[in-house]
């Protein structure tokens, strides 16, 4: 007889919705939360691509919501979410069920850094990835190891995630990517070098007077047709929740009036 499956959710975890398409997702307590990043990097992925529809690649899924994001709130699909972190892909895979995407989204256990022993190369339209942002070394780490690899490059660096995004993409596919704005030089030079061209770029601003503090860049393998600089994103403004027309829109009414903000690390 099998045990019986783990309670949704265990003790040290939490039910979280996102988007408006009733995505829900699994998430600690104590370890690594979802930001607005993640529903930024999705609508961005979503309504910017032009190459051609088909299976998608997540690098460094976590909690699964841009995985699930699209393929509920904009109709993209299928998605393999690729995580690193055991317990983390354990809660991927039960909110994979608890979103009725079992057709639609395949987890995956591994590192991106050996994503040729995980996946045939050539094989995605797109490839998406929320990847950890600060640079190895740099401030103090986390004592959590869940928030550490998250949130620092201690398993992988962008050009380890650029090199993986170049193997999957079939010719003219897109990967989309978010990082912080005082990287845009190094991640768009990456890019470059392995001849995924930025074809649209875009900053994120909290404020409409304050400095970007994200920018979300999509390229294209092997095309080069220009990079388009699309006008700023502003997070906050005059909306549900504080937020800007357009971040509101993206969202259900419980999370606007709870609303997760963009770090500032």
């Amino acid at each position: 007889m099998s045990e019986p499956a783990p309670p949704i959710p265990a003790p040290d975890e939490t039910l979280d919705s996102i988007g408006t398409a009733g995505v829900r997702v699994l998430q600690r307590r104590s370890g690594y939360r979802f930001t607005l990043d993640v529903v930024l990097l999705a609508h961005f992925a979503a309504t910017e691509s032009t190459s051609t529809p088909g299976p998608m690649l997540e690098l460094g899924a976590g909690s699964g919501v841009v995985s699930f994001l699209l393929v509920k709130q904009f109709g993209f699909g299928p998605v393999d979410a690729l995580e690193l972190q055991p317990a983390v892909y354990a809660r991927l895979e039960r909110a994979v069920a608890l979103n009725d995407c079992e057709s639609r989204v395949r987890p995956l256990l591994g590192d991106l850094r050996r994503l040729r022993e995980l996946v045939p190369g050539g094989r995605y339209a797109h490839v998406v990835s929320n990847p950890p942002f600060r640079v190895a070394g740099a401030g103090v780490r986390s004592p959590d190891d869940e928030r550490a690899v998250s949130k620092s490059e201690v398993s992988c660096d962008a050009g380890d995630v650029v090199t993986a995004a170049r193997y999957a993409l079939m010719p003219g596919g897109t990967v989309s990517l978010v990082y912080p704005a005082a990287r845009v030089a190094e991640v768009l030079g990456l890019l470059t070098q392995a001849k995924l061209y930025p074809s649209v770029l875009r900053f994120v601003h909290s404020r409409v007077d304050s400095p970007a503090t994200r920018f979300l860049v999509q390229a294209l393998r092997d095309r080069d047709r220009g990079l388009a600089v699309r006008p700023p994103l502003i997070v906050h403004g005059e909306a549900p929740g504080g937020y800007s027309t357009e971040v509101a829109a993206l969202m259900d009414p419980p999370l606007a009036e709870r609303g997760p903000t963009l770090p500032s690390d």
